[in-house]
């Protein structure tokens, strides 16, 4: 048995249906399928651990449930609650993720910004929604753009993104095999070549470190018939040219 304290108040995570019962009676009702859980509701997780439903709760089309172990959705099959993972480290996290985010005071409103966003809320009405008391729009545009900014937001957006595209069966197999079907049926060149170049990335199949030097050589002197001609390879009547200066740079070909 464990437990986090949240606002004063213990909550507690069993490692089986007979420690909870020998705490709360045999009396006591645990529902077998969290997934059908009410707020308050003693649930099994997946590997049959008990703890309770602390919220219910929506993130756009997303019906949510937050337990000590963390925040899951009710949609998502693939999403298990694993008692055994233990409590989590914030138990405000998404899909039942252990985020640890670097920054411990990070509070569950700025969890909530991240999900507001990653569901499709632009910055600003997501700030609204997840600091309702901001008063001011000066503030809220202000401190809105910053915490855009920082790694942790960043991760956990992309984290909720992750989650809600493989609730949506995006998955990276559906999207290599959609560009594979656009390469293979496109009628416009175009089209078949984006879907080529974004294949060879997803594949690793050009190196985006790979080094190139770049040769500047500066002529002067010449008329552009000249040039021409030293372009061309052929010589100039007294077989001398004039070199200025020459440079070369490294570049990274991205």
């Amino acid at each position: 048995m464990d437990f986090k304290e949240i606002k004063g108040q213990r909550h507690y995570l069993f490692d089986s249906k007979d420690e909870f019962y020998a705490i709360s009676g045999e009396d006591a009702a645990v529902r077998r399928n969290w997934r059908d859980g009410s707020e308050g509701e003693w649930i099994f997780t997946d590997d049959d651990h008990v703890c309770q439903i602390l919220k219910c709760f929506k993130v756009g089309k997303n019906d949510c449930v937050r337990t000590v172990c963390g925040t899951f959705s009710r949609k998502n099959k693939k999403n298990k609650m694993l008692g055994e993972e233990g409590i989590a480290e914030h138990i405000y996290s998404f899909s039942g993720k252990k985020i640890q985010p670097k920054d411990r005071e990070l509070s569950e409103r700025h969890f909530l910004f991240a999900k507001y966003i990653a569901t499709g809320d632009d910055i600003i009405e997501a700030y609204k929604k997840a600091f309702p008391r901001s008063k001011s729009d000066d503030y809220v545009k202000r401190t809105a753009s910053s915490l855009i900014k920082t790694e942790n937001i960043k991760k956990m957006i992309n984290e909720e993104i992750r989650a809600i595209l493989d609730e949506e069966g995006v998955t990276p197999k559906y999207q290599i095999r959609s560009y594979k079907q656009v390469a293979d049926l496109a009628e416009k060149d175009t089209d078949r070549l984006r879907a080529l170049d974004s294949l060879s990335k997803i594949s690793g199949l050009f190196d985006s470190n790979s080094k190139k030097t770049e040769e500047l050589t500066v002529w002067a002197g010449f008329s552009p018939e000249q040039l021409h001609s030293i372009q061309n390879g052929s010589q100039l009547k007294d077989g001398k040219a004039k070199l200025l200066g020459k440079a070369e740079k490294k570049s990274e070909e991205v």
